[in-house]
């Protein structure tokens, strides 16, 4: 009878969640191998791992995060305001802003785990992944900047990643540049989280640049019933989190589509506030076409741009001082004064570290500084902050992509062996003895020798240790069998704790 036929509706096979995958062991060991490189080397540099939950409470990322990741988070139904984390950032500040006592500052961490985020699942990137990293908290400045970039930079190259730059952006410079720009401070800070939502969906700050035309165009219009689209999205999307969270003082108990209304009846359309968005969306247009070498675009910033956000540029420019200290290239940084991502997240620098592949470039690595998190979080404690995230299975494909054996490691541990099952008990104790000195040892009793050595090196052991009769004799010794040369040995069984381990460590 047809096996498939007689299968009962509710005894169909079940699939894994979408956007998920399952990592069977010889993928996982790859994946494992890759993030304890990347720990090992972070606590080189002083960073200690740790560990937060993957639940959170929904509000801390609403806080900080932008609508970029809030508008995908996976909330926990019926737990009141719970969610998956969509990132591990803010949970690393939120346990340091809780500590009984203030940590020693700066404060290194590093730290792993999964993360989740509700998108449409594609290559390099699903709804629940891997982010491995670091976060340096109270403490400023080029030098612990550059450090936490150089660091990221370092980790990747020593995981076997070739081929890459090192993007740079500033959202200091739109941050500032609105605050000096004469718009009222609740329309810049709609502006950012826009431009936030646009940028978690692979946009630049160019989409500002539309976002300006669009709200100018409603306000030049003599009866404008309707909010723009952008900022139409009432209690349920980004404006209302951003006025309530953001800017309590100025909303009230109003929503934030109302006080948009309000802004719009109160402003002097006919004294500045067009003039002053025209002279913001001029501004971001051309900084949004600012790509290239560092020198090459610090010259076409110019004294313009020096002047709309001087603080900004003179952190930018220290921070490449720093870099050149730490020894990186310049010929691998490039600077993208149009980089959006993370703008309603970080304050100050940004980067990412894109490795060219065949089927071209990839963004494995990212980060920047998001000085104030810890105070939107309600923590009297210093609150500046730096750090990045590498995407574990994103890094395993750009290895895999560039022809690098990902996670590769070199073979080790034996298989035992008992030649018959009267032998069982000295092959358990045999195994057990090389475990507790420090190696690996599976035991296998219903194993031919020819099978176990097609197995071993598959698997990637060391050898096999054939347990024979001569374990009972005076000599008690055991056959190696070496899977690399294929030659045989007799070790004695009465040290193989010191024997093998020397062999496989």
């Amino acid at each position: 009878m047809n096996e498939l036929t007689t299968v009962r509706g509710d005894e169909r096979p079940i699939d894994a969640v979408r956007g998920t995958s399952d990592w069977l062991p010889g993928e996982f060991a790859r994946l494992d191998t890759l993030q304890a490189l990347l720990l090992d080397r972070f606590s080189k540099a002083g960073y200690e791992p740790m560990r937060t939950p993957v639940l959170e409470f929904t509000e801390l990322h609403e806080r900080k995060s932008g609508a970029g990741i809030v508008s995908k988070l996976f909330e926990v139904s019926g737990q009141g305001g719970v969610c998956l984390r969509p990132e591990l950032t803010a949970g690393i500040v939120r346990a340091y802003a809780g500590a009984a006592t203030t940590p020693r500052l700066p404060w290194r961490v590093s730290h792993a785990g999964p993360v989740f985020r509700y998108e449409t699942p594609r290559p390099g990137r699903s709804r629940e992944f891997q982010q491995v990293g670091v976060e340096r908290l109270g403490d400023a400045g080029p030098l612990a900047d550059g450090e936490v970039l150089w660091l990221a930079d370092w980790a990747l190259a020593e995981a076997g990643v070739r081929s890459t730059t090192i993007r740079i952006g500033h959202v200091g410079l739109i941050l500032e540049m609105l605050e000096r720009s004469g718009l009222p401070a609740p329309l810049g800070s709609a502006l950012v989280e826009m431009l936030s939502e646009a940028a978690a969906d692979g946009d630049g700050v160019l989409a500002l640049e539309k976002g300006l035309e669009q709200l100018a165009g409603w306000l030049r219009a003599d009866d404008a019933p309707a909010v723009p689209r952008e900022f139409d999205r009432g209690d349920a999307g980004g404006v209302d989190r951003l006025f309530r969270t953001l800017v309590p003082v100025v909303t009230g108990r109003r929503s934030g589509l109302e006080i948009v209304r309000r802004l719009r009846r109160k402003w002097d359309l006919g004294h500045g506030l067009l003039g002053a968005l025209e002279r913001v969306r001029r501004q971001v247009h051309d900084l949004a076409d600012l790509k290239g070498k560092p020198p090459d675009v610090l010259a076409r910033l110019g004294a313009e741009g020096e002047s709309l956000a001087p603080s900004s540029v003179a952190a930018l420019r220290d921070l490449l001082r720093a870099l050149a200290d730490f020894g990186i290239d310049p010929k691998r940084v490039e600077l993208d004064l149009g980089l959006g991502r993370g703008i309603g997240f970080y304050s100050r620098m940004i980067f990412e570290i894109v490795a060219e592949t065949p089927d071209g470039p990839v963004e494995v690595g990212g980060g920047g500084r998001y000085d104030g998190l810890a105070r939107v979080l309600g923590s009297p404690r210093d609150d500046r902050g730096v750090g990045f995230a590498i995407g574990l299975e994103r890094l395993l494909l750009v290895l895999e992509a560039q022809g690098t054996r990902a996670g590769a490691d070199r073979p080790h541990g034996v298989l035992v062996l008992p030649e018959h099952s009267g032998l069982v008990a000295d092959a358990c104790k045999i195994a057990n003895t090389i475990r507790t000195g420090g190696a690996r040892a599976v035991l296998e009793t219903d194993r031919e020798l020819g099978d176990a050595i097609r197995h071993g090196e598959d698997a990637r052991f060391v050898g096999i240790i054939l347990v024979d009769q001569d374990i009972s004799q005076h000599n008690a010794s055991c056959i190696f069998y070496d899977l690399a040369s294929g030659a045989t040995s007799r070790i004695d069984a009465r040290d193989i704790d010191e024997q093998v381990p020397g062999r496989l460590l």
